[in-house]
């Protein structure tokens, strides 16, 4: 597995999955603030951010968490398995539940 990246205090994490693109997601650290995860919401696939937007939300049973950009980004794809089912981040947050892939902008 490629190096994480920690933002956001810990609660957010961002990988390089290849030249210029980059998997974002949530730490266990973040699942135990908020939780058991009821819900995730994401920005769309083609929406474009800079540093410190809001691009997503977890909200659990005793949190919930705002996701901001960590830096100026695009979506390009957003994990529709972790918006549908949102207790899998539970499972393995780190790894197949990425939650958006961007590319960075400038």
């Amino acid at each position: 597995m490629k190096e994480l990246k920690e933002f956001q205090d810990g609660m957010l994490w961002v990988m390089e999955e290849s030249e210029g693109v980059l998997l974002v997601g949530i730490t266990q650290g973040a699942i135990d603030a908020c939780g058991t995860v009821n819900e995730v919401e994401s920005s769309d696939a083609g929406d474009e951010y800079e540093a410190g937007d809001w691009i997503g939300e977890i909200r659990g049973k005793n949190s919930t968490l705002d996701i901001v950009a960590p830096f100026d980004l695009k979506v390009i794809e957003v994990n529709d398995q972790v918006v549908s089912t949102p207790s899998i981040l539970e499972d393995d947050p780190t790894g197949d539940a990425w939650i958006l892939r961007v590319e960075r902008n400038g």
